[in-house]
């Protein structure tokens, strides 16, 4: 579980010390009014998904990372890269809100994607993004992934959710 750096950041492995960060991002509603249903998380669903978090870098030897700022160390959101299904990873990442407009989306986008390609080896990135949220879907088209598909999705009370893909070639 090696930590990846970019330029700005460090992409730490999910550890017990983040949920308190977690607990701050995901009670935030301008981070998650676009995300699942769009409410803030309560402690339990918060703590729920962290184990899950846990359980998801044992089995596979990827999961969901602490976003720090490399010189500070400040915690400044979230990466995931999670199994979905055999060769395909989804991708995610959640930015604090005090650091939005930095690009740093972008930045853990990307560290994702190669990641996902060179150390896990995926044939198929996912990423997918409510509608409304145009700025993750330019994150997604900056990284090289193509929009793919829109769907309705049922378990998310019918929102639009516009899916992007991308295969190794997507990688810089």
């Amino acid at each position: 579980m090696s930590t990846i750096t970019t330029a700005r950041l460090s992409l730490v492995p999910w550890r017990d010390e983040h949920l308190v960060d977690l607990m701050v991002l995901a009670s935030d509603e301008r981070v998650v009014r676009l995300i699942g249903d769009g409410k803030p998380w309560n402690r339990d669903y918060a703590t729920d998904r962290h184990r899950a978090v846990l359980a998801h870098w044992r089995r596979h030897g990827y999961g969901w990372r602490a976003v720090l700022d490399r010189k500070t160390g400040i915690f400044s959101g979230v990466g995931s890269m999670v199994r979905h299904g055999v060769g395909e990873i989804e991708l995610g990442w959640w930015i604090a809100p005090a650091a939005w407009g930095r690009g740093l989306a972008t930045e853990v986008a990307g560290a994702l994607r190669d990641d996902a390609f060179k150390q896990h080896g995926a044939r198929l990135v996912v990423a997918q993004h409510q509608d409304g949220n145009d700025a993750s879907g330019r994150v997604m088209a900056k990284i090289g992934l193509v929009h793919d598909r829109s769907v309705l999705d049922d378990a998310q009370g019918g929102r639009l959710l516009h899916v992007y893909v991308g295969g190794p070639d997507s990688a810089a």
